[in-house]
């Protein structure tokens, strides 16, 4: 018998050939050493090819899933829980604890936290059903999730999706809402002194006068903001020039170019402004914090203050602690803070002679945000981030290994990259601030936002990943692929640090991985819209 071709060979290890013939191979490869190698070698390939096949569908291959030989310790998933462990308390006690600690000086309390990040739900006064509705969003969306990883066991889980149907049923119910009465200008507004308004006002005019009294929230855009009345609820206020002379028994969270107060404010000051001015016979019953490029504070602060400035004048009693970060501070004569000063600029504080201050911390000479290159503290920070960085690619590498394959494949096309990253850096956020001006589209521009901080995190996973293959080379498998995530991250964590060019290589990395993961998605998404234009 000659020797017999491939098709011979994969019909026999298919079991596809007739007895006599299937005999007649059997025999001529126990005698014949070339064909028995022959049939070796495509039994091996055959065992790949299945394998590779079975992995497609697999979240996680079974062969990194599976328990080790030998009793040998499994040290790459111990790595990755104890780094995920490190940058959970990282997380925790690096930046959650201390905002939490600054938000409290602030008087953001734990109670009223989230209410006072939406300015006490001043936005839109539906907040309970936006509440509701994006409840059922994050619902429905961790449905489908759920639904996708498990759909190949469907058809055992009707208990599960009767469950699911329930809560999303119950979610979607009407929530009931609060109404607040909305005036416009034409093209001004005022509220004569006298009239009340027994529920929150919104205001949007050209300019806008309040003498009466408003029995709820004042939520007011104009260019021009004159508040004269009393307003027993909150402020929030978008203008040009925001001037409270009356009473407000609340908060007021000022966004304006000018920003004077020279009424008792209840509860706490919040201005993101130009010029911040709080008059002698003005005052403040909580904290102030202010984001803005002068600040002159004058009256009486119950609580801390916190300042984000270029140049802070102090001349009121503060019955709590200042912090600034700022270029100048001067605390005037007339000056009482019953707490401590603590002062981060570039310029020595000028005390005035009978200021009535405690103990004063400066840190002079130095940027807060300039890096301690000489501290401890600092490379370790940054290990912690490099394996925090490390253990997110390292997820998204297990669990979605095709797509982060093509992304870091289409980073190879730098121009395309680039120019999609960059459009889509600005774009993205435009279009979710547009959507979020509607009602309807809050919560998509929401969602929008989210979705686009986490893609601007993860886009340098991919850049990371091109790095490492041009270092050690594009060799397959896993392990390999882990190897030039995790050298690709290092390199970057390294040039993100340099003094003056590290930022702007992080944005270059993140601008060029952006573009790559939406190239990524057209080309995935380019077949299903050309079967749809087709239909």
């Amino acid at each position: 018998m000659n020797h017999f071709d491939e098709m011979t060979a994969l019909l026999y290890l298919e079991g596809q050939l007739d007895t006599e013939h299937a005999r007649e191979v059997s025999a001529h490869a126990a005698a014949c050493g070339e064909c028995r190698e022959l049939l070796r070698a495509l039994q091996t390939e055959g065992l790949w090819l299945r394998e590779a096949l079975a992995a497609e569908d697999e979240a996680i291959p079974a062969r990194l899933a599976a328990v080790p030989e030998r009793g040998g310790a499994p040290w790459g998933w111990i790595a990755t829980l104890g780094l995920s462990a490190g940058g959970a308390y990282t997380l925790w006690s690096g930046i959650v604890i201390p905002w939490q600690t600054q938000a409290a000086q602030a008087g953001f309390t734990q109670g009223n936290l989230l209410t006072m990040l939406f300015f006490s739900g001043a936005f839109w006064k539906g907040w309970d059903a936006m509440r509701s509705l994006m409840e059922f969003m994050a619902m429905a969306t961790l449905t489908i999730v759920v639904s996708w990883l498990l759909r190949r066991h469907w058809r055992r889980l009707t208990t599960f999706a009767a469950v699911m149907g329930a809560l999303v049923f119950a979610l979607a119910l009407p929530a009931s809402t609060s109404a607040a009465e909305t005036r416009h200008g034409d093209p001004n507004f005022t509220l004569p002194a006298g009239e009340e308004v027994h529920t929150d006002l919104m205001v949007a005019s050209e300019r806008t006068e309040i003498d009466g009294t408003v029995d709820g929230d004042l939520i007011v855009w104009s260019q021009v903001v004159i508040v004269n009345g009393h307003v027993k609820g909150d402020i929030l206020g978008f203008a040009q020039e925001l001037r409270v002379n009356g009473p407000v028994d609340g908060n007021v969270r000022a966004f304006a170019e000018n920003t004077d107060i020279s009424a008792a404010v209840g509860k706490n000051l919040m201005a993101w402004t130009k010029v911040l001015n709080l008059e002698q016979k003005g005052s403040v019953g909580g904290s102030v914090t202010v984001g803005s490029t002068d600040a002159s504070l004058g009256g009486t602060i119950g609580g801390d203050v916190m300042g984000f400035t270029h140049a802070m004048e102090i001349n009121s009693t503060v019955g709590g602690n200042v912090k600034v970060h700022g270029d100048y501070l001067t605390i005037g004569s007339g000056a009482e803070v019953k707490g401590h000063v603590r002062y981060e600029g570039r310029n020595e504080p000028e005390v005035a002679q009978g200021a009535k201050v405690g103990a004063i911390e400066r840190i002079i000479g130095k940027s807060p945000s300039e890096p301690t290159y000489r501290g401890a503290h600092f490379y370790v920070h940054h290990i912690i981030l490099w394996g925090v960085g490390f253990v997110y690619g390292l997820a998204f590498l297990l669990l979605m290994p095709a797509f982060y394959a093509d992304a870091t494949a289409e980073c190879k096309k730098y121009a395309p990259a680039a120019g999609f990253g960059v459009l889509f850096l600005f774009a993205t956020p435009i279009a979710a601030v547009i959507a979020c001006c509607t009602i309807v589209g809050i919560a998509v521009g929401i969602a929008t936002l989210l979705l686009y901080a986490i893609a601007m995190y993860t886009s340098t996973i991919f850049v990371a990943g091109w790095l490492g293959e041009v270092l050690l080379g594009a060799r397959p498998g896993m392990g390999a692929a882990i190897g030039r995530l995790a050298l690709g991250l290092f390199i970057l964590h390294v040039l993100r640090v340099l003094p003056y060019v590290g930022g702007w290589i992080l944005l270059a990395a993140m601008i060029w991985g952006l573009g790559a993961m939406v190239l990524t998605i057209y080309k995935r998404l380019r077949p299903q819209l050309a079967t749809a234009a087709a239909v």
